[in-house]
C-alpha cells in the first residue's frame, strides 16, 4: 500500500494536469460564463463524449481515495469557532481550519491557544506574525477611542464654559434692564410728584 504521501504526490500532480471543467461552447460565446454546467441536450456531443468535445468529470480525474478531502500537509481539515473545538482536535491526524464568521477578539484567543498547544491552523500561513498584527490593530484601535473620549470631553468642556458665560452674560442684562426699569419708574414718580406739586401751587395762587 502506497504511503500517505506518495499519494498527495500523486494527487498533486493530477490536479496540475487535470482539465478546467467548463459549460460546453463557452470559448465560442462571451454571453456563457466560464461554469460547469452538465450537458443535457438530446444531440450533445459534449454529452455523449465526443472526441474533440469538452470532458466531463468522471471517477479519472478524482484523487486517491486515502487522500480525498484532506489538506496539502496530510491533515484533515477541521472548521473550529471555539476554544472547546480546537482542544479536540488530535494534532497529529487533524488541522484547524478558523472559522470565516470569527471576531478578532475570538480569532486572537483561538491562534495563541493554538500556538500554545502546537496545533496546525491550516488556513494561516504566520500565527505569530498574525497575533501581534491583531493586537496591535487593538491597541491603535484604543488609542483612537481615547483620543476620541478626550476630544469629546474638551468639547463638552468647552461647551459648559460657554453656557455659564451666556447665563452670566443674560443675568448682567437682566440686571442693567431692571436698574433702568427701576430708574425710568423713579424718573417717572418724580414727574408725576413734580406735577402735582405744580398743580397744586397753580391752584393756590388762583384762590389768592
Amino acid at each position: 500500500m502506497s504511503s500517505l504521501k506518495q499519494l498527495l504526490e500523486v494527487r498533486r500532480k493530477a490536479k496540475r494536469k487535470q482539465t478546467r471543467f467548463v459549460v460546453k461552447e463557452s470559448y465560442k460565446f462571451g454571453r456563457i460564463e466560464e461554469r460547469w454546467r452538465l450537458p443535457r441536450g438530446k444531440h450533445s456531443g459534449a454529452r455523449q463524449m465526443h472526441k474533440g468535445k469538452p470532458a466531463n468529470p468522471t471517477p479519472g480525474y478524482g484523487s486517491p481515495r486515502a487522500v480525498r478531502g484532506l489538506h496539502s500537509s496530510g491533515l484533515e481539515k477541521v472548521v473550529v469557532h471555539t476554544s472547546s473545538e480546537l482542544l479536540s482536535l488530535n494534532p497529529q491526524k487533524q488541522g484547524a481550519v478558523l472559522g470565516s464568521t470569527l471576531g478578532n477578539k475570538k480569532r486572537l484567543q483561538l491562534l495563541q491557544l493554538a500556538m500554545e498547544k502546537k496545533i496546525r491552523l491550516l488556513n494561516v500561513k504566520d500565527a505569530p506574525a498574525l497575533t501581534e498584527k491583531i493586537k496591535n490593530a487593538f491597541s491603535h484601535r484604543q488609542q483612537q477611542r481615547k483620543e476620541a473620549f478626550k476630544h469629546k470631553s474638551l468639547k463638552e468642556e468647552d461647551k459648559r464654559k460657554k453656557a455659564e458665560e451666556k447665563k452670566k452674560k443674560e443675568e448682567k442684562e437682566a440686571k442693567e434692564q431692571s436698574k433702568s426699569e427701576e430708574g425710568s419708574i423713579e424718573q417717572k414718580v418724580r414727574k408725576e410728584q413734580e406735577e402735582q406739586k405744580e398743580l397744586a401751587q397753580k391752584t393756590l395762587t388762583k384762590r389768592q
